[in-house]
């Protein structure tokens, strides 16, 4: 009689192996990302096998019978056992796992504020990491929303040009990143994890700011304005495309830095830089963002990116940041250089703060120095 008796007819429900293949639904790692969920993102179902195709299945069981007989006078195994709570265990577990880990070393310092004004000041939104604040973020008047709506329609003359990096960008715009460093999937995997990784905390903050901010889409204030894409079911502002691209951005500055091995980093960071500003100019082309939420997603995104590195034991002091919005159109340059982003509104404060590192993205980080392309 078969060992797992009758079972074995359930070798038909082998075919739920073939729901197995929604591990396949890992491929919706790529919808996560897609989708701009915050969950896993591109993580989600990575590496999990899933499950087999019915003839498989029930060919491993009829072999596992039919070979049993050779191993039975086996001695008890004597394998080495893994370290305890030992980093070097990291490599041997699948993407998403790690992933899991990555967004709980993440999310277990972060804070969060919501401060009413009084007095005519505006309600905010304080960001921390580990007890210390390292972004406030100003609500916007409604007025200030609808001066912004002019803004918004000016961009939509770029629509037939751009639509093809809107489309695309729908969720985590790896592909563009990879394209200015020249990363690809052989040598460069870990690089590509250390960038989801990013992305998805990104997604995270992004998400807890936008909650307690609540302000509406472009469409939802004036009906001129028509996006070209589906209006997402979360706040405007910040925007989370503009957060991403620019804690993504950041990261990979310092890992640029790290590599030392790029005789033109120089002009590639420039690129980076171009490319963060176009993701999240890009929305603002979409219908879907005003140009002051790229403002408030750029700052977030600076403060995202030195918490990453910070957890990674390659971050410098995080300076704490400040944004009040003023009716301004965004450019990169203009946040970039602190005296004219002060008169537009983002400011830092004076106060800095390093974070402890941690295990999984210390890991990570010395896994992707390691990818520097050699002379």
């Amino acid at each position: 009689m078969a060992q797992y008796g009758g079972l074995g007819g359930l070798g038909g429900l082998g075919g739920l192996g073939g729901l197995g293949g929604l591990g396949g639904l890992g491929g919706l790692g790529g919808l996560g990302g897609g989708a701009n969920f915050a969950g896993l993102g591109g993580f989600l179902g990575a590496e999990d096998p899933g499950g087999y195709d019915p003839i498989t299945t029930h060919g491993l069981q009829t072999t596992a019978e039919g070979l049993r007989h050779l191993t039975e006078d086996g001695a008890t195994p004597t394998d080495k056992v893994l370290g305890f709570s030992d980093p070097a265990n990291l490599s041997g577990l699948a993407t998403w796992v790690r992933g899991s880990l990555y967004v709980s070393e993440y999310l277990a310092g972060i804070g969060s504020d919501a401060i009413v004004g009084t007095g005519g000041a505006p309600d905010r939104v304080a960001l921390s990491f580990d007890g210390t604040t390292c972004l406030t973020l100003d609500r916007p008047a409604n007025d200030l929303l609808r001066s912004q709506c002019r803004l918004v329609s000016n961009y939509a003359t770029l629509r037939a040009e751009r639509s093809a990096e809107i489309i695309s960008q729908l969720g985590f715009p790896t592909a563009y990143f990879a394209m200015m460093l020249g990363l690809h999937g052989a040598q460069n995997k870990k690089t590509f994890e250390l960038i989801t990784a990013t992305q998805v905390a990104a997604a995270h903050t992004a998400m807890i700011v936008k909650n307690y901010l609540a302000i509406r889409r472009p469409d939802q204030l004036d009906a001129r304005l028509m996006p070209m894409i589906p209006t997402p079911g979360h706040g405007s502002f910040p925007s989370a495309h503009a957060t991403e691209a620019y804690a993504v951005l950041t990261v990979l500055e310092a890992v640029v830095a790290a590599w030392d091995s790029l005789s033109d980093g120089e002009q590639r960071i420039k690129a980076l830089r171009g490319l963060a500003e176009r993701i999240a100019v890009n929305r603002t082309v979409a219908g879907v963002h005003y140009p002051i939420d790229s403002w408030a997603g750029a700052a977030l995104g600076r403060i995202v990116g030195q918490v990453v590195l910070n957890r990674a034991g390659a971050g410098s002091a995080i300076e704490e940041l400040a944004y009040s919005a003023g009716d301004h159109d965004f450019f990169d340059e203009d946040q970039r250089d602190p005296t004219i982003a002060a008169t537009k509104g983002l400011t830092t404060t004076g106060t800095s703060a390093s974070l402890s590192a941690k295990p999984a993205f210390s890991w990570l980080w010395s896994e992707t120095v390691a990818e520097a392309q050699k002379a």
